[in-house]
Protein backbone atom coordinates (compact mmCIF):
# COMPACT_ATOMS: atom_id res chain seq x y z
CA UNK A 1 0.00 0.00 0.00
CA UNK A 2 1.32 3.39 -1.06
CA UNK A 3 1.90 6.00 1.34
CA UNK A 4 2.01 8.68 -0.85
CA UNK A 5 -0.25 11.04 0.07
CA UNK A 6 -2.04 14.29 -1.68
CA UNK A 7 -2.44 17.59 0.33
CA UNK A 8 -3.28 20.59 -1.47
CA UNK A 9 -1.98 18.74 -4.61
CA UNK A 10 1.56 18.68 -2.89
CA UNK A 11 2.91 14.84 -2.86
CA UNK A 12 4.39 13.86 0.40
CA UNK A 13 7.18 11.33 0.05
CA UNK A 14 6.67 7.97 1.74
CA UNK A 15 9.41 8.18 3.83
CA UNK A 16 8.61 12.22 5.65
CA UNK A 17 5.11 11.13 6.38
CA UNK A 18 6.21 7.59 7.69
CA UNK A 19 8.90 9.76 9.89
CA UNK A 20 6.19 11.88 10.88
CA UNK A 21 4.21 9.35 12.71
CA UNK A 22 7.30 7.35 13.99
CA UNK A 23 8.62 10.64 15.98
CA UNK A 24 5.00 11.61 17.31
CA UNK A 25 4.46 7.90 18.38
CA UNK A 26 7.51 7.76 19.79
CA UNK A 27 7.11 10.95 21.82
CA UNK A 28 2.96 9.42 22.74
CA UNK A 29 3.36 6.26 22.98
CA UNK A 30 -0.57 4.70 23.85
CA UNK A 31 -0.85 3.46 27.16
CA UNK A 32 -4.06 2.49 26.61
CA UNK A 33 -4.62 0.48 23.19
CA UNK A 34 -7.33 -1.25 21.25
CA UNK A 35 -6.47 -4.95 21.60
CA UNK A 36 -8.10 -5.95 17.67
CA UNK A 37 -5.93 -5.29 14.87
CA UNK A 38 -7.24 -2.50 12.95
CA UNK A 39 -9.16 -3.45 9.62
CA UNK A 40 -7.35 -2.68 6.00
CA UNK A 41 -10.69 -0.71 4.98
CA UNK A 42 -10.59 1.58 8.05
CA UNK A 43 -11.51 4.87 7.23
CA UNK A 44 -12.78 6.90 10.11
CA UNK A 45 -12.38 7.20 14.07
CA UNK A 46 -14.46 8.67 16.03
CA UNK A 47 -13.22 9.34 19.95
CA UNK A 48 -15.30 9.89 22.13
CA UNK A 49 -14.15 11.23 26.24
CA UNK A 50 -16.59 9.13 28.72
CA UNK A 51 -16.58 10.33 32.86
CA UNK A 52 -19.53 9.23 34.71
CA UNK A 53 -21.88 9.99 31.84
CA UNK A 54 -23.61 6.47 31.06
CA UNK A 55 -27.36 8.44 30.65
CA UNK A 56 -25.41 10.11 27.76
CA UNK A 57 -22.81 8.06 25.96
CA UNK A 58 -25.28 5.24 25.01
CA UNK A 59 -27.70 8.07 23.23
CA UNK A 60 -24.59 9.03 20.95
CA UNK A 61 -24.27 5.62 20.59
CA UNK A 62 -27.68 4.74 18.84
CA UNK A 63 -27.48 8.28 16.56
CA UNK A 64 -23.98 6.76 15.63
CA UNK A 65 -25.47 3.61 14.89
CA UNK A 66 -28.11 4.48 13.12
CA UNK A 67 -26.31 6.55 10.64
CA UNK A 68 -25.96 5.95 7.05
CA UNK A 69 -22.79 3.60 6.41
CA UNK A 70 -19.82 5.33 4.82
CA UNK A 71 -17.80 2.95 1.87
CA UNK A 72 -15.21 1.91 4.77
CA UNK A 73 -15.56 0.90 8.20
CA UNK A 74 -15.55 2.99 11.15
CA UNK A 75 -14.37 2.82 14.94
CA UNK A 76 -15.47 4.64 17.97
CA UNK A 77 -12.94 4.46 20.62
CA UNK A 78 -14.78 5.47 24.09
CA UNK A 79 -12.24 6.42 26.78
CA UNK A 80 -13.75 5.38 30.20
CA UNK A 81 -11.69 7.53 32.40
CA UNK A 82 -11.39 8.49 36.33
CA UNK A 83 -9.13 10.80 38.37
CA UNK A 84 -6.29 9.26 41.06
CA UNK A 85 -8.38 11.56 43.38
CA UNK A 86 -11.70 9.86 42.45
CA UNK A 87 -13.52 7.15 44.79
CA UNK A 88 -13.67 3.10 44.57
CA UNK A 89 -17.14 3.82 44.02
CA UNK A 90 -16.23 6.24 40.78
CA UNK A 91 -13.92 3.73 38.97
CA UNK A 92 -17.11 1.21 39.94
CA UNK A 93 -19.25 3.25 38.29
CA UNK A 94 -17.22 3.49 35.53
CA UNK A 95 -16.30 -0.16 34.91
CA UNK A 96 -20.03 -1.07 35.09
CA UNK A 97 -20.15 1.58 31.76
CA UNK A 98 -17.34 -0.67 30.02
CA UNK A 99 -19.46 -3.99 30.88
CA UNK A 100 -22.53 -1.95 29.48
CA UNK A 101 -20.76 -0.53 26.56
CA UNK A 102 -19.21 -4.69 25.79
CA UNK A 103 -22.79 -6.06 25.77
CA UNK A 104 -23.78 -3.10 23.90
CA UNK A 105 -21.39 -3.97 21.06
CA UNK A 106 -22.65 -7.60 21.23
CA UNK A 107 -26.44 -6.90 20.93
CA UNK A 108 -26.32 -3.98 18.48
CA UNK A 109 -23.66 -5.59 15.82
CA UNK A 110 -22.84 -3.01 12.63
CA UNK A 111 -20.96 -4.72 10.26
CA UNK A 112 -19.18 -1.11 8.76
CA UNK A 113 -18.86 0.03 12.70
CA UNK A 114 -16.90 -1.17 15.86
CA UNK A 115 -17.52 0.26 19.01
CA UNK A 116 -14.19 0.10 20.92
CA UNK A 117 -13.75 0.99 24.81
CA UNK A 118 -10.43 2.06 26.76
CA UNK A 119 -9.71 2.08 30.65
CA UNK A 120 -7.93 4.70 31.45
CA UNK A 121 -8.20 4.68 34.93
CA UNK A 122 -6.15 6.13 37.98
CA UNK A 123 -4.67 8.82 35.39
CA UNK A 124 -2.73 11.94 37.46
CA UNK A 125 -4.69 14.44 38.99
CA UNK A 126 -2.49 17.20 37.35
CA UNK A 127 -4.02 16.42 34.18
CA UNK A 128 -7.29 14.76 34.77
CA UNK A 129 -10.01 15.91 32.46
CA UNK A 130 -11.50 15.88 28.84
CA UNK A 131 -7.95 17.15 27.48
CA UNK A 132 -6.07 13.77 28.71
CA UNK A 133 -9.10 11.78 27.97
CA UNK A 134 -9.45 12.88 24.21
CA UNK A 135 -6.22 12.66 23.64
CA UNK A 136 -5.68 9.16 24.95
CA UNK A 137 -8.13 8.21 22.43
CA UNK A 138 -6.42 10.25 19.69
CA UNK A 139 -3.30 8.78 20.00
CA UNK A 140 -4.70 5.52 20.00
CA UNK A 141 -6.61 6.61 16.42
CA UNK A 142 -2.73 7.43 15.04
CA UNK A 143 -1.22 4.46 15.83
CA UNK A 144 -4.03 2.35 14.27
CA UNK A 145 -4.26 4.62 11.01
CA UNK A 146 -0.45 4.42 11.39
CA UNK A 147 -0.45 0.67 11.14
CA UNK A 148 -2.15 0.55 8.16
CA UNK A 149 -0.77 2.97 6.39
CA UNK A 150 -3.00 5.53 6.25
CA UNK A 151 -1.79 8.94 7.22
CA UNK A 152 -5.32 10.68 5.26
CA UNK A 153 -7.91 8.76 7.46
CA UNK A 154 -10.09 10.85 9.08
CA UNK A 155 -10.46 11.39 13.08
CA UNK A 156 -13.68 13.13 14.42
CA UNK A 157 -13.82 14.16 18.08
CA UNK A 158 -17.27 13.82 19.71
CA UNK A 159 -18.66 14.02 23.54
CA UNK A 160 -21.03 11.97 25.27
CA UNK A 161 -23.59 13.72 25.33
CA UNK A 162 -23.56 14.71 21.61
CA UNK A 163 -25.93 12.55 19.23
CA UNK A 164 -25.34 13.49 15.35
CA UNK A 165 -27.61 13.67 12.72
CA UNK A 166 -28.52 10.47 10.49
CA UNK A 167 -25.98 11.62 7.39
CA UNK A 168 -22.76 12.47 9.84
CA UNK A 169 -20.39 9.85 8.40
CA UNK A 170 -21.24 9.89 4.94
CA UNK A 171 -21.09 13.78 4.97
CA UNK A 172 -17.98 13.38 6.36
CA UNK A 173 -17.04 11.33 3.88
CA UNK A 174 -18.24 13.37 1.15
CA UNK A 175 -16.13 16.75 2.39
CA UNK A 176 -12.97 14.74 2.87
CA UNK A 177 -13.47 13.71 -0.71
CA UNK A 178 -11.98 16.70 -2.14
CA UNK A 179 -7.81 16.59 -1.90
CA UNK A 180 -7.74 19.91 -0.19
CA UNK A 181 -10.09 19.41 2.36
CA UNK A 182 -7.82 18.78 5.61
CA UNK A 183 -9.43 19.09 8.87
CA UNK A 184 -12.95 21.21 9.66
CA UNK A 185 -15.41 21.70 12.48
CA UNK A 186 -18.33 20.06 12.04
CA UNK A 187 -22.10 22.60 11.88
CA UNK A 188 -24.06 22.10 15.35
CA UNK A 189 -26.73 22.72 17.23
CA UNK A 190 -27.75 22.72 20.62
CA UNK A 191 -31.25 21.65 21.47
CA UNK A 192 -33.42 25.07 22.50
CA UNK A 193 -36.61 22.91 23.51
CA UNK A 194 -37.88 19.75 24.64
CA UNK A 195 -38.69 17.57 27.76
CA UNK A 196 -35.28 16.65 28.96
CA UNK A 197 -34.06 19.75 31.15
CA UNK A 198 -36.06 22.85 32.64
CA UNK A 199 -37.26 25.72 30.31
CA UNK A 200 -34.58 27.62 32.01
CA UNK A 201 -32.01 25.79 30.68
CA UNK A 202 -33.35 25.83 26.81
CA UNK A 203 -33.28 29.75 27.30
CA UNK A 204 -30.12 29.66 28.99
CA UNK A 205 -28.37 28.18 25.80
CA UNK A 206 -30.24 30.29 23.73
CA UNK A 207 -28.19 33.27 24.94
CA UNK A 208 -25.08 31.29 25.28
CA UNK A 209 -25.00 29.92 21.32
CA UNK A 210 -26.07 33.48 20.29
CA UNK A 211 -23.50 35.24 21.90
CA UNK A 212 -21.17 32.20 19.83
CA UNK A 213 -22.54 32.36 16.53
CA UNK A 214 -22.15 36.21 17.11
CA UNK A 215 -18.62 35.80 18.59
CA UNK A 216 -18.09 34.21 14.92
CA UNK A 217 -19.49 36.15 12.61
CA UNK A 218 -17.98 39.77 13.96
CA UNK A 219 -14.47 37.86 14.10
CA UNK A 220 -14.67 37.10 10.80
CA UNK A 221 -15.70 40.60 9.62
CA UNK A 222 -12.18 42.03 11.21
CA UNK A 223 -10.40 40.33 8.81
CA UNK A 224 -9.50 37.52 11.01
CA UNK A 225 -7.88 34.93 8.51
CA UNK A 226 -8.52 31.78 11.49
CA UNK A 227 -12.02 32.48 12.77
CA UNK A 228 -13.50 29.46 13.56
CA UNK A 229 -15.91 27.87 16.54
CA UNK A 230 -13.78 26.02 18.66
CA UNK A 231 -16.02 23.62 20.30
CA UNK A 232 -14.25 19.88 20.91
CA UNK A 233 -17.38 17.66 20.41
CA UNK A 234 -16.91 19.07 16.33
CA UNK A 235 -13.71 18.58 15.65
CA UNK A 236 -12.29 16.85 12.30
CA UNK A 237 -9.33 15.95 10.84
CA UNK A 238 -6.68 13.84 9.03
CA UNK A 239 -4.48 11.83 10.88
CA UNK A 240 -2.01 13.51 9.25
CA UNK A 241 -2.91 17.14 10.50
CA UNK A 242 -3.21 15.87 13.68
CA UNK A 243 0.32 14.48 13.39
CA UNK A 244 1.96 17.91 12.45
CA UNK A 245 0.17 20.22 14.64
CA UNK A 246 1.52 18.55 17.42
CA UNK A 247 -1.74 16.35 18.89
CA UNK A 248 -4.28 17.73 21.38
CA UNK A 249 -2.34 18.99 24.69
CA UNK A 250 -3.29 17.28 28.12
CA UNK A 251 -5.34 20.79 29.32
CA UNK A 252 -8.07 19.93 31.93
CA UNK A 253 -10.27 22.49 29.78
CA UNK A 254 -9.78 24.11 26.43
CA UNK A 255 -8.05 22.14 25.11
CA UNK A 256 -9.71 22.47 21.62
CA UNK A 257 -9.38 25.80 21.55
CA UNK A 258 -5.57 25.07 22.35
CA UNK A 259 -5.23 22.64 19.34
CA UNK A 260 -7.22 24.45 16.53
CA UNK A 261 -4.85 27.18 17.09
CA UNK A 262 -2.19 24.98 15.80
CA UNK A 263 -4.30 22.92 13.28
CA UNK A 264 -6.41 25.64 11.73
CA UNK A 265 -3.14 27.60 10.16
CA UNK A 266 -1.63 24.53 8.48
CA UNK A 267 -4.21 25.38 5.48
CA UNK A 268 -7.50 23.62 4.40
CA UNK A 269 -9.01 23.75 7.46
CA UNK A 270 -13.24 24.68 7.09
CA UNK A 271 -16.79 23.69 8.62
CA UNK A 272 -18.49 21.06 6.99
CA UNK A 273 -22.32 22.31 7.32
CA UNK A 274 -23.86 19.38 5.84
CA UNK A 275 -24.59 17.34 8.54
CA UNK A 276 -25.30 18.11 12.87
CA UNK A 277 -23.83 17.18 15.88
CA UNK A 278 -26.19 18.30 18.95
CA UNK A 279 -24.24 18.99 22.00
CA UNK A 280 -26.13 18.80 25.47
CA UNK A 281 -27.57 22.43 26.98
CA UNK A 282 -26.55 20.75 30.47
CA UNK A 283 -25.13 22.41 33.11
CA UNK A 284 -21.48 20.91 34.20
CA UNK A 285 -19.62 20.97 37.36
CA UNK A 286 -16.41 19.98 35.59
CA UNK A 287 -14.91 22.54 33.85
CA UNK A 288 -14.12 26.45 34.88
CA UNK A 289 -15.63 27.32 31.49
CA UNK A 290 -17.79 26.39 28.20
CA UNK A 291 -20.83 25.31 27.12
CA UNK A 292 -21.53 23.26 30.56
CA UNK A 293 -19.70 26.32 32.92
CA UNK A 294 -21.37 29.20 31.30
CA UNK A 295 -25.02 27.39 31.82
CA UNK A 296 -24.38 26.85 35.19
CA UNK A 297 -23.23 30.28 36.04
CA UNK A 298 -25.97 31.37 34.19
CA UNK A 299 -28.79 29.07 36.47
CA UNK A 300 -27.24 29.73 39.90
CA UNK A 301 -26.66 33.77 39.03
CA UNK A 302 -23.02 34.12 39.78
CA UNK A 303 -23.06 34.77 35.94
CA UNK A 304 -25.71 35.74 33.92
CA UNK A 305 -25.87 35.39 29.90
CA UNK A 306 -27.26 37.51 27.87
CA UNK A 307 -24.35 40.11 27.24
CA UNK A 308 -21.38 39.73 24.73
CA UNK A 309 -18.54 41.29 23.39
CA UNK A 310 -19.14 45.39 22.30
CA UNK A 311 -19.04 45.42 18.77
CA UNK A 312 -16.54 48.90 19.14
CA UNK A 313 -13.83 46.13 19.93
CA UNK A 314 -14.54 44.15 17.00
CA UNK A 315 -14.13 47.90 15.05
CA UNK A 316 -11.00 47.83 16.75
CA UNK A 317 -9.74 44.92 15.44
CA UNK A 318 -10.92 45.12 11.81
CA UNK A 319 -8.78 48.35 11.27
CA UNK A 320 -5.77 46.86 13.06
CA UNK A 321 -5.76 43.83 10.84
CA UNK A 322 -6.07 46.08 7.91
CA UNK A 323 -3.34 48.14 8.72
CA UNK A 324 -1.28 44.91 9.97
CA UNK A 325 0.64 44.92 6.62
CA UNK A 326 2.04 48.55 7.44
CA UNK A 327 3.80 47.30 10.46
CA UNK A 328 6.19 45.15 8.27
CA UNK A 329 7.66 48.88 6.74
CA UNK A 330 8.79 50.77 10.49
CA UNK A 331 11.19 49.79 13.18
CA UNK A 332 9.23 47.96 16.63
CA UNK A 333 11.00 51.25 18.33
CA UNK A 334 8.26 52.99 16.22
CA UNK A 335 5.65 50.91 17.05
CA UNK A 336 3.92 53.72 19.69
CA UNK A 337 3.96 56.28 16.97
CA UNK A 338 2.57 54.06 14.26
CA UNK A 339 -0.24 52.55 17.30
CA UNK A 340 -2.30 56.35 16.81
CA UNK A 341 -3.58 55.02 14.05
CA UNK A 342 -5.46 52.84 16.42
CA UNK A 343 -7.81 52.99 18.66
CA UNK A 344 -7.21 54.26 22.49
CA UNK A 345 -8.05 50.60 23.55
CA UNK A 346 -5.89 48.65 21.01
CA UNK A 347 -3.18 51.08 21.26
CA UNK A 348 -3.15 50.44 25.32
CA UNK A 349 -3.50 47.10 24.73
CA UNK A 350 0.04 46.63 22.15
CA UNK A 351 1.89 49.19 24.43
CA UNK A 352 1.30 47.40 27.83
CA UNK A 353 1.32 43.28 26.41
CA UNK A 354 4.99 43.57 24.89
CA UNK A 355 3.58 43.42 21.77
CA UNK A 356 6.90 45.65 20.58
CA UNK A 357 8.92 42.99 21.63
CA UNK A 358 7.08 40.66 19.52
CA UNK A 359 6.96 42.96 16.56
CA UNK A 360 10.71 42.87 16.31
CA UNK A 361 11.25 38.78 16.39
CA UNK A 362 8.05 38.83 13.74
CA UNK A 363 10.28 41.14 11.26
CA UNK A 364 13.35 39.45 11.92
CA UNK A 365 11.69 35.98 10.48
CA UNK A 366 10.22 37.69 7.75
CA UNK A 367 11.34 37.50 4.71
CA UNK A 368 8.43 38.27 2.38
CA UNK A 369 4.71 39.67 3.01
CA UNK A 370 2.85 36.43 2.43
CA UNK A 371 5.32 35.40 5.95
CA UNK A 372 5.18 38.35 7.99
CA UNK A 373 1.37 37.87 7.83
CA UNK A 374 1.32 34.58 8.50
CA UNK A 375 3.86 35.09 11.43
CA UNK A 376 2.12 38.41 12.58
CA UNK A 377 -1.20 36.21 12.70
CA UNK A 378 0.55 33.25 14.48
CA UNK A 379 1.41 35.88 17.32
CA UNK A 380 -1.94 37.64 17.33
CA UNK A 381 -4.09 34.49 17.29
CA UNK A 382 -7.19 33.96 18.71
CA UNK A 383 -5.83 33.88 22.14
CA UNK A 384 -4.51 36.60 21.80
CA UNK A 385 -7.72 38.32 20.80
CA UNK A 386 -9.74 37.07 23.45
CA UNK A 387 -7.01 38.55 25.86
CA UNK A 388 -8.03 41.81 24.11
CA UNK A 389 -11.43 41.66 24.01
CA UNK A 390 -11.24 41.30 27.95
CA UNK A 391 -8.98 43.80 28.44
CA UNK A 392 -10.52 46.10 26.55
CA UNK A 393 -13.72 45.41 28.11
CA UNK A 394 -12.22 46.04 31.88
CA UNK A 395 -10.86 48.94 31.27
CA UNK A 396 -12.60 51.00 28.27
CA UNK A 397 -15.77 48.92 27.29
CA UNK A 398 -18.82 48.23 28.51
CA UNK A 399 -20.40 44.29 27.27
CA UNK A 400 -23.56 44.86 25.26
CA UNK A 401 -26.54 43.00 24.97
CA UNK A 402 -26.05 39.53 22.74
CA UNK A 403 -29.85 40.12 21.01
CA UNK A 404 -28.98 44.41 20.45
CA UNK A 405 -25.07 43.44 19.08
CA UNK A 406 -26.11 40.29 17.10
CA UNK A 407 -29.42 42.20 15.69
CA UNK A 408 -27.03 44.90 14.53
CA UNK A 409 -23.92 42.79 13.20
CA UNK A 410 -26.55 41.08 10.98
CA UNK A 411 -28.13 43.79 9.70
CA UNK A 412 -24.63 45.23 8.35
CA UNK A 413 -24.28 42.23 6.16
CA UNK A 414 -27.58 42.99 4.51
CA UNK A 415 -29.44 40.29 5.65
CA UNK A 416 -33.14 40.89 6.24
CA UNK A 417 -34.47 40.75 9.81
CA UNK A 418 -37.22 43.09 10.40
CA UNK A 419 -39.56 40.67 11.51
CA UNK A 420 -37.20 38.93 13.85
CA UNK A 421 -38.26 40.13 17.46
CA UNK A 422 -36.69 37.75 19.90
CA UNK A 423 -33.50 35.68 20.91
CA UNK A 424 -34.45 32.27 19.84
CA UNK A 425 -36.20 33.78 16.10
CA UNK A 426 -32.33 35.51 15.73
CA UNK A 427 -30.30 32.43 16.68
CA UNK A 428 -32.51 30.45 13.63
CA UNK A 429 -31.17 33.19 11.96
CA UNK A 430 -27.93 33.21 12.08
CA UNK A 431 -27.39 29.42 11.89
CA UNK A 432 -29.27 29.49 8.36
CA UNK A 433 -26.36 32.24 7.75
CA UNK A 434 -23.68 30.09 8.79
CA UNK A 435 -24.71 27.05 7.13
CA UNK A 436 -24.16 28.81 3.62
CA UNK A 437 -20.97 29.59 4.70
CA UNK A 438 -18.39 27.09 3.24
CA UNK A 439 -15.19 29.16 3.18
CA UNK A 440 -12.38 27.17 3.34
CA UNK A 441 -8.73 28.54 5.00
CA UNK A 442 -5.79 27.50 2.93
CA UNK A 443 -2.64 28.21 3.75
Amino acid sequence: MTWLLLVRTIMIPEEKIKALFDNYLEKHTPEYKVSTPPPVDLTQIVVIPSYREKDYLFRTLDSLRACQPPSGTVEVIVVLNTSEKDSPAIQEEQKQCQRALSEYSQKYQVPWLQIYSLEAYQLRKKHFGAGMARKIGLDEAIRRFHAIHRPNGIISCLDADSPVAPNYFTAIEEWYQTPEHQAAVIYFEHPLDGIHFPSEVYEAITLYELHLRYYLLALKQTGFPYASHTIGSCMSFRAIKYVQAGGVPRKKAGEDFYFLQKLIPLGGFGQITTTTVYPSPRPSNRVVFGTGASIREHLNGTKKLGKTYNPEAFNDLHNFFSRAIELRAISPDKLEIWAYNLSGPLRSFLLNTNFEEELSIILTNSNSEKTFLKRFYATFNSFRIVKYLNYSHEHFYAKTDVFEAAFALMESIGEEISHILDEKELLLKYREVEKRDNTLIID
